[in-house]
């Protein structure tokens, strides 16, 4: 395989296209590209509400473009999250539904990722590179291989729960980092290199390890939060849990010692998120100065949220409540239109607009539906929901409304949130007859969507507005 360094030498000499061990042809171009540059930022287990300690991202993100307020994940977990951004499909179509084994995250996705968007965008012309973690079980399945479309492959080939002590496959070499360096150190230096030799149009996946567990910061911020107490909401070990279906019934009041390791945790998190958050700087800045920041989209997400103690729940992901599965979800763009969006949106939408904005085509019916028409306008005709599901229950999410099906395992429990009302989910109103009709949309509306392909993902009819 030609390395990096000999196909931008290459690139400065002819514009023919040229051909990576992967397969994918980019075509090197001179000048202003007319297809914009794409980065894709995805951070791993982050909250939609952990931004607050993050001042580089609220300053040069939040407000400055598009605030995708109700942006959720289709599964809440690892693997099934980033499968469907790379494929552009719902879970019950690509199938993974677990991070790990004969039955979820890489050992499946390697029989898709011939037929994938970094092989849609190399297609369309696109430098593609990817740094950071990749997809779960890929460094017990095929460290030293490089999925097709990749034009630069820098990826962790160790545990992605590795801050120290890691091993990269940097274009089919196998590197360790054995030396006390850090791992979103070590990233931002490759992220900085690519921006700043790659050939445009180029596109890069930033999918950093943090702030997963063990969520280990860096050293400089080590013990920065020690003092620093984790905000409590309404939700967290809730009181009276009535209300919510048979499992979160039998789970036990918090302890106190359960509570202070959820704040350890939390403080941990907040410190891992700061090398991150220096990162957005140094590629915003970056970008800036090489005059490209006026051609590139940057999508800066979640690939899943975290529960800390709501509803119960200690150190866990896989549910559908608020703190699973709604993301941080922020859009620079060369326009520069700024705006909150309240929309429902999903995740495999993001691939639907990347397709769009490189003028790519993809392989397969996407069942995500483009972005590109509330990026300019957060009021365009839009889903009025989306579906959601993880390893107990599938539901939808609405503008107003959340709505869960527990299953047969379950006896058929169901709960709906009124979030206007109730943003904290306190309330179960699943049954009562101010809801009922609501809670009919709402099934019927899960009835099309669990089963969907392509355009029939889409649901563009409306429900009922709250009760007075």
């Amino acid at each position: 395989m030609l390395d990096r360094r000999t196909i931008l030498k290459l690139a400065a000499s002819t514009p023919a296209l040229l051909s990576t061990k992967a397969g994918a042809r980019h075509q090197m171009r001179r000048g202003a590209p007319s297809q914009p540059n794409l980065i894709h930022i995805l951070v791993d287990d982050m909250r939609y509400d952990d931004y607050h300690h993050m001042k580089h991202l609220k300053q040069l993100f939040i407000g400055k473009g598009v605030n995708f307020q109700a942006s959720f994940v289709p599964y809440p977990l690892c693997a099934p999250s980033r499968v469907g951004i790379l494929t552009g499909l719902q879970p019950h179509n690509h199938k993974v539904y677990h991070n790990n084994g004969a039955k979820g995250g890489y050992t499946l996705y390697q029989h898709m990722e011939d037929n994938a968007l970094p092989v849609w965008l190399a297609n369309a012309g696109y430098y593609v590179g990817h740094v950071g973690k990749f997809i779960n079980d890929y460094d017990k399945v095929a460290p030293d291989h490089i999925p097709p479309g990749y034009a630069d492959w820098q990826v962790m080939s160790s545990s992605f729960d590795d801050y120290f002590d890691f091993t990269m496959n940097q274009n089919g070499t196998q590197v360790a980092y054995d030396d006390g360096q850090y791992t979103t150190t070590i990233f931002m230096k490759m992220v900085k290199d690519f921006l700043a030799t790659a050939p445009q149009p180029w596109c890069l996946f930033f999918w950093p390890n943090c702030c997963h567990g063990p969520a280990i910061p860096a050293p400089r911020d080590a013990g920065t939060f020690a003092d620093v107490p984790m905000p409590i909401g309404p939700a967290f070990n809730e009181a009276d849990v009535s209300d919510k279906p048979t499992f979160i019934q039998n789970l036990p009041l918090l302890t106190q010692d359960q509570i202070n390791a959820i704040q350890a945790r939390w403080q941990g998190r907040q410190e891992t998120l700061q090398s991150l958050d220096r990162g957005l700087a140094e590629i915003v800045g970056q970008l800036t100065a090489n005059g490209q920041i006026a051609n590139t989209h940057i999508s800066f997400s979640s690939d899943n949220g975290f529960q800390q103690g709501e509803h119960r729940i200690n150190d866990h992901k896989n549910f559908l409540y608020e703190e699973s599965i709604l993301m941080p979800h922020y859009w620079l763009q060369p326009s520069n239109y700024i705006a909150d969006c309240g929309q429902p949106v999903s995740n495999i939408d993001v691939t639907a607009a990347m397709v769009e904005l490189a003028g790519a085509t993809a392989g397969r019916t996407l069942d995500g539906r483009s972005l590109v028409p509330l990026l300019s306008d957060v009021e365009a005709d839009w889903n009025r929901a989306t579906l959601v599901q993880c390893q107990r229950a599938i539901g939808v999410a609405t503008r107003h409304y959340r709505y869960m099906d527990w299953g047969k395992h379950l006896d058929q429990q169901y709960e709906v949130y009124d979030m206007g009302a109730d943003p904290y989910q306190l309330q179960n109103v699943a049954g009562t007859p101010e809801y009922a009709d609501i809670q009919a949309d709402l099934a019927a509306c899960l009835q099309e969507l669990r089963s969907c392909t392509g355009s029939t993902c889409e649901w563009t009819t409306g429900f009922p507005p709250p009760p007075a």
